[in-house]
């Protein structure tokens, strides 16, 4: 889609929602606004999992002044799925009313018919990953997530995590000499997760580029925003199967520079104290009891990593011989076999 006719499109969409930017525009001014006039539109595209999302800044002008308003319009392959994100949307929003830390963006106009879309009220802030002088954004994430899991427990169910973690290395260390020793430097994750009562309805997706922040002058979170909420999943997913996500790609960009994994260390352990206070609050268990021998973090952020190398070799046709899907073979190593997280916490 050319940007011309991606411009024309969002304006006849962005029309259709117009009573929208009038009780904006009522917000702003507190005056009676009857009409408004969108002057123009500036957007930028990003891909999502199942269709692609334009964030728009929406230029207009109403009887009393200007007006400037960002929206999200996110395209979904088909009307189930678009369906399935609005449920999960309204689910979250449930789970956040009592925590003005946290915000989970407004759908404003939904179309279920022909090239299904869902619009949402934009958020400014800052993305997580960018934040780098923000101190306590991993204790506020970490508070957020808790927050989507709840303080209920259950088993897990392992046998997911045991079949796919076998099928992985199989695939990844097969005949090779590491294979004995990654299987054996594994069984006690899998031990760790089997005796635990971590089961929970998992966020599915949460990744550090899925939180945006409100931030102080002096960098301290003041609101979380919390997009997309495709992948909320019921059933008895272990906790850290999120948080293994979330520290997916940090660990990467870390261990290709040092080869060691201390600051993603150093974050966790400020993610797992926010993790921790949430669930106090419930007067539920911490994860140190619910997980009575040991947190299974390093073991997720393997299976992150290991997945990842299997998209990049197998559906991006990348050679093994690749530098990137070296590091990442390696990284799963240094993971399953030293447990470099875990001994940190």
């Amino acid at each position: 889609m050319n940007t011309d006719v991606a411009s024309a499109l969002l304006l006849k969409l962005i029309n259709q929602f117009r009573y929208y930017f009038i009780d904006e525009a009522h917000r702003d001014t507190g005056k009676d606004v009857i009409d408004i006039k969108i002057n123009d539109i500036k957007y930028f595209k990003t891909a999502g999992r199942f269709g692609e999302v334009f964030v728009v800044d929406v230029y207009y002008s109403s009887e009393f002044t200007e007006h400037k308003k960002k929206v999200a319009i996110k395209f979904i392959e088909n009307s189930k799925d678009a369906l399935l994100e609005i449920k999960n949307t309204m689910s979250l929003e449930k789970k956040f009313a009592a925590r003005s830390v946290v915000r989970i963006p407004r759908f404003i106009y939904v179309n279920l018919e022909d090239n299904p879309f869902i619009a949402y009220e934009g958020i400014t802030g800052i993305n997580y990953e960018d934040a780098f002088e923000v101190r306590n954004k991993s204790f506020w994430a970490g508070y957020v997530l808790a927050i989507i899991h709840g303080g209920q427990t259950r088993k897990v169910m392992v046998d997911i995590y045991e079949e796919l973690h076998r099928r992985l290395v199989l695939k990844i260390f097969g005949g090779n000499e590491q294979e004995s020793t990654v299987v054996e430097k594994s069984k006690i994750f899998l031990q760790m997760i089997s005796s635990s009562i971590g089961g929970c309805d998992a966020f599915g997706d949460f990744h550090q580029s899925n939180l945006m922040l409100r931030i102080t002058p002096d960098n301290q979170v003041i609101t979380i925003a919390l997009i997309d909420p495709t992948f909320w999943m019921k059933g008895s997913y272990d906790r850290f199967e999120d948080m293994g996500t979330f520290f997916g790609r940090q660990s990467i960009l870390e261990y290709r520079e040092t080869k060691r994994l201390v600051e993603t260390a150093k974050d966790i352990s400020k993610f797992l104290k926010g993790y921790n206070v949430h669930l106090k609050e419930l007067h539920a268990p911490t994860l140190e009891e619910i997980y009575p021998k040991g947190l299974p973090i390093d073991f997720y952020i393997a299976l992150w990593a290991m997945m990842d190398y299997i998209e990049k070799t197998e559906h991006q046709n990348i050679s093994k011989d690749h530098p990137d899907i070296i590091m990442l073979k390696e990284m799963t190593y240094y993971l399953l076999t030293e447990h470099p997280i875990l001994s940190r916490l």
